[in-house]
């Protein structure tokens, strides 16, 4: 099977079950992976399209596993039945496109176990329906293929309380090794008390969790850090170009701002490779 280090990654996610979910299954390759490996007894492979699903079906007849993978046109998981999947996988797909599977999913995804999503776009969206939703981030992956960086999460449903101590600890954690001050002193340095970290800083630990991911983060993850200077230097550069105008509009003065801020959180990120 020809699988991309990308779907590796997602498939290294999974924790071992019964039976998955591979909404957007493509080729079908991702299920059959699952298996091969003893990851997952059975795979439900699900495609709005039917010709990935042809193809995924003539894959899964080729290597004689029709008896472990049964594929099924639907949209989204429209056609999967409550408990009949411990868990579910969306890669490869937007982040609103994932966000509205998981809202048409909803009473099926509290019974889940795990979800496993791979966002394309719309990130922070995707960690911030999650983490309003009660679903814990608990691990995070991210690979650099053909010139394109893919993040990568799997998440628990129905954590909430879980979900609170487990935002309240990544606050803690970012403000002990990204230089954030109390009353002038490194956070690193005294106790930790979240009432004493500015409304403003609350706000921008969330905002920078939900953008870059808290699990990436706290294992100074290479991949995250060459992301980041990407990012920095791309976001350097418009901000050049904006500030090279001779007269600056409301609008390019609202998106250098808007840039200032992306800088700054990118700056604070780049702490937890020097701690």
């Amino acid at each position: 099977m020809l699988l991309s280090e990308r779907m590796r990654a997602v498939v290294g996610l999974v924790q071992p079950c019964k039976s998955i979910a591979d909404i957007g299954c493509d080729h079908g390759y991702v299920a059959m992976e699952l298996v091969r490996s003893n990851i997952c007894r059975h795979v439900i492979a699900m495609d709005i399209n039917r010709g990935p699903l042809d193809r995924a079906k003539r894959n899964i007849i080729d290597y004689d596993m029709q008896d472990y993978i049964e594929i099924r046109l639907s949209d989204g998981v429209r056609e999967l039945k409550a408990g009949e999947a411990e868990g579910m996988i969306c890669a490869g797909m937007g982040g609103k496109l994932i966000i509205s599977i998981l809202e048409q999913g909803k009473e099926l995804v509290e019974e889940m176990k795990q979800v496993i999503l791979q966002p394309q776009s719309e990130l922070d969206e995707v960690r911030g329906y999650l983490r309003e939703n009660g679903l814990m981030i608990e691990r995070e992956d991210m690979i650099y293929e053909d010139g394109k960086y893919y993040p990568m999460i799997r998440a628990i449903p129905g954590a909430f309380g879980r979900l609170e101590r487990q935002i309240g600890g990544n606050l803690e954690q970012m403000c002990r090794r990204s230089g954030v001050h109390v009353n002038g002193i490194p956070a690193y340095r005294q106790p930790f008390d979240i009432s004493e970290i500015s409304m403003g800083e609350v706000q921008r630990l969330t905002r920078v969790q939900d953008t870059y991911g808290s699990c990436l983060l706290g294992m100074a993850h290479p991949i995250l850090r060459k992301y980041l200077l990407w990012q920095k230097e791309n976001y350097g550069n418009i901000r050049q170009n904006l500030m090279s105008q001779k007269q600056i509009t409301a609008r390019q003065q609202q998106r250098i701002e808007e840039l200032d801020e992306k800088l700054s959180d990118i700056v604070f990120c780049l702490y937890y490779y020097f701690k």
